[in-house]
């Protein structure tokens, strides 16, 4: 075993699930950005946890509308959707100049991405602020929608920097419950 430096620690716990969540601003313009600090909370209430750098415009829009829709992104439209993390003006449709193309959601007014074979909509319920550089979002789904199987959604998972991977091969182990 080697020893890893403590701010490279957070490496050992890949690789994470790319989504792109989307939040809309006060004029109702969608705001799509790629994040791979994601993660359940909750099976009752179902609650995801998204970790946002905290002067993000995606925490900004959450904070003030109290919606998002985790967009599980796949390798068929993985580079569109981490270009989308670029330096841009406020209001500036980065998902558009990418050929990615919005969807009206099933129970929230943030649209989805409807390249994406994977969404959760959600109500923000928690903003949780712990002294680090990011803030996690907590929303509980209000609505989900997915392709039926592992395989046909295909996940990409964020390795770290500019490495990615996709989901391998599937195995099964008895739990002990």
């Amino acid at each position: 075993m080697i020893e890893i430096a403590p701010p490279k620690a957070t490496s050992l716990i890949s690789p994470r699930l790319t989504v792109l969540v989307n939040t809309i601003d006060e004029k109702g313009k969608l705001n799509s950005s790629p994040y791979s600090w994601v993660f359940p909370l909750s099976f009752s209430p179902p609650l995801v946890g998204v970790s946002i750098g905290k002067n993000k415009l995606t925490l900004l829009n959450a904070r003030k509308n109290g919606e998002f829709v985790v967009c599980v992104v796949s390798p068929d439209f993985g580079q569109q959707a981490v270009t989308c993390e670029q330096k841009h003006v406020p209001g500036e449709r980065l998902w558009k100049k990418q050929g990615l193309h919005s969807q009206k959601s099933e129970k929230i007014a943030v649209p989805r991405i409807k390249e994406s074979k994977a969404i959760l909509e959600c109500k923000a319920t928690k903003f949780l602020e712990f002294g680090g550089d990011h803030v996690i979002l907590v929303g509980e789904v209000v609505y989900a929608r997915a392709e039926a199987s592992l395989d046909e959604i295909n996940p990409l998972l964020h390795a770290g920097g500019e490495k990615f991977r996709k989901i391998g091969e599937e195995i099964t182990l008895k739990r002990g419950r």
